[in-house]
């Protein structure tokens, strides 16, 4: 599959999503129930958090030694209740955005600036301490595009300053109380043009990998 085919898969998801988030706003709320651990938080409906951590190209992408440092900011809308009881896959859903900053601590550009959405699933089981979750999310961003050339390899740096992001990610988070919460999150992240820059310039996707823990609050 290419990489259009994903982009537009995934913004037809995240439309589909943002008809969701419009529908939880309008719903009356229900009465608080208990969730993982003994807290009480279905009332509270937004979540926010900071959260920073690594990234590695060296996943599948022939430029190498990309090493990132995303520091971001992400908002969170919950969309329905705590469901599906007695079954594996209970939880709730939500919808995020996210603004990020990215140094680039080594690889030939400085920075990558820009900002994503999409929908989360947290699997929230009785008593336990921790709730796993998996989302997907696509964005954009903006670099300082080196267009550095070799001899046997052509352009070895990002085509063009604007690129689109999506990717997913996964981990557990860890609620502290009814307001606040840990995050610790494994993110796979792709950053390319979609062949904008071409002919003139190569498109050469960059896809990284690693952790980030983050911290929020809940409202």
């Amino acid at each position: 599959m290419n990489l259009p085919t994903i982009f537009f898969a995934l913004c037809f998801l995240t439309s589909f999503m943002v008809v969701q988030a419009d529908d939880a706003l309008a719903r009356p709320k229900h009465p608080p129930i208990a969730s993982s651990g003994g807290s009480s938080f279905d009332d509270k409906d937004w979540t926010i958090e900071l959260g920073s951590g690594v990234l590695l190209s060296d996943v599948r992408t022939d430029i190498k030694g990309y090493t990132l440092v995303p520091v971001d900011i992400t908002a969170s809308l919950k969309l329905d209740d705590v469901s599906l009881d007695d079954t594996w896959v209970r939880g709730n859903s939500e919808f995020f955005f996210r603004g990020f900053g990215i140094a680039v601590v080594h690889g030939l550009e400085d920075r990558f600036v820009g900002m994503n959405l999409g929908p989360r699933y947290n699997f929230v089981q009785r008593d336990w301490p921790v709730v796993p979750f998996i989302e997907g999310f696509v964005g954009f961003s903006f670099t300082n595009a080196r267009g550095l050339t070799t001899v046997d390899r052509g352009d070895i740096g990002q085509g063009q300053d604007f690129t689109f992001n999506f990717g997913i990610a996964g981990g557990v988070r860890y609620d502290i109380n009814d307001e606040w919460f840990m995050r610790l999150s494994g993110f796979y992240s792709h950053f390319s043009n979609a062949g904008l820059s071409e002919p003139g310039r190569n498109n050469h996707a960059l896809d990284a990998a690693g952790p980030e823990l983050s911290l929020g609050y809940r409202f």
